[in-house]
């Protein structure tokens, strides 16, 4: 694993080479993935432009993650401080994390209201609560005190019953699961599911989820005015 001292060497070499890395980070399940110059390289921070979008999911949750061709995996960091108005920020305490940033095909967002769903594999059922979805994508939070000692396996096809968005009837499509994860200490586990909805379903989640994204999009233009306004520095 790289070292802070290597690490710093490789931003040095980009800046010489003045070429661009790409910062990575998601907002209320809204991906953000922008091209970022590094402005100043010191012992053992970094100094990067940033989008104002970016900036915002930077600032609240304190870290960003950073790709580029000269580094040997993906870079997690810290985010020190975030200048609003510079439209700038500071990086330190980087740590390679593999291949960890799974770029979607398609935008998920994490529902205002509380969606539940249940996920049944012809035999077993378990209860969820909907954390983030999108027409082909969704993510379930469950608090099954037993998952694997049900038939839930990645890979595995299983149904999804659950009632869209602004409808009320429950409805059935296929999915797969891509993942579970399961959180230290607790009962909760976090499943991906493919989701493979019928024709009628597919338009009802793909304007929900247009409607939705664009209420995320206002929400973080609010929190970008203000801490402009406020002249911020948030990290």
């Amino acid at each position: 694993m790289a070292g802070q001292g290597e690490f710093i060497g490789i931003f040095s070499n980009l800046i010489s080479e003045q070429k661009p890395m790409t910062l990575y980070n998601t907002y209320r399940g809204l991906p953000f993935s922008y091209e970022a110059d590094i402005l100043a390289v010191e012992q053992s921070s970094v100094v990067t432009s940033v989008d104002r979008y970016q900036a915002v999911s930077m600032a609240l949750k304190g870290r960003t993650y950073l790709q580029s061709g000269a580094f040997p995996e993906v870079i997690r960091a810290n985010v020190v401080e975030v200048d609003f108005r510079k439209e700038q920020a500071t990086l330190k305490e980087f740590v390679g994390v593999g291949d960890v940033v799974a770029k979607r095909t398609s935008i998920r967002v994490q529902p205002d209201e509380s969606l539940e769903a249940e996920i049944f594999d012809g035999r077993r059922r378990i209860g969820g609560r909907i954390v983030d979805i999108s027409s082909s994508g969704m993510c379930i939070f469950t608090f099954a005190a037993d998952m694997y000692g049900l038939s839930f396996r990645s890979g595995w096809e299983v149904y999804i019953d659950f009632k869209p968005p602004n409808t009320d009837t429950v409805v059935r499509f296929l999915g797969i699961i891509t993942n579970i994860n399961y959180h230290n200490g607790s009962y909760l586990h976090r499943l991906g599911l493919k989701i493979f909805p019928n024709p009628e379903i597919r338009p009802l989640l793909e304007e929900y989820v247009a409607k939705q994204q664009k209420v995320i999009l206002d929400e973080m233009e609010q929190t970008y005015q203000l801490r402009l306004q406020e002249g911020s520095k948030q990290g």
